[in-house]
Formats: structure tokens, sequence, C-alpha cells
């Protein structure tokens, strides 16, 4: 009994490993991946991934922040307008 919920744990333990896999880049030529190479895999490309939102939000709040601040200017430009005629 003992013996076969330890193959049931391991290959439960494999399917997963089987899994995450599937969702790490690698070369098709490239051999199947350890379970220790793909733990390391798997934690750089959630690193990268991580890197690369850090990126997109970073641009995101650059461009809230200059729309934002070019909204502001132009607003700040038509109330003190540098035109010769004022409408009021």
């Amino acid at each position: 009994a003992a013996n076969m919920r330890e193959r049931k744990r391991m290959q439960s333990i494999n399917d997963a490993f089987e899994k995450l896999r599937v969702h790490i880049p690698t070369m098709p030529y490239e051999k199947r991946l350890s379970k220790v190479d793909t733990l390391r895999m798997a934690i750089g490309y959630i690193n990268f991934l991580g890197g690369i939102m850090q990126v997109d939000q970073g641009e995101e709040i650059y461009e809230k922040t200059f729309i934002a601040n070019d909204q502001f200017q132009t607003e700040s430009n038509l109330k003190s307008s540098h035109l010769p005629y004022s409408l009021a």
C-alpha cells in the first residue's frame, strides 16, 4: 500500500514537471530538461517576464506623466495666452 502511494506521488510530481516544461521556452533540438534544470529555467523565465512587466509599467507611468504634463502645459498656455488679443 505504501509502495503504491509513493508511486502515485512520484507520478504526480513527474506530471507536474512535464506541465511546467511545456511553458519554458527551449529550442526543439535541446534534450529534455532535468527536474533541477526545469526549476532553474522556470525561475529565470519568471524573472525575465517580471522584468518585462516592470519595463512596461515604467513606460506606462512615463506616458501618463508625459500626457498629464503636456495637458497641464497646454491648459496653462491657454489660460495665460500669449495672443495679442483677449476674449475677456
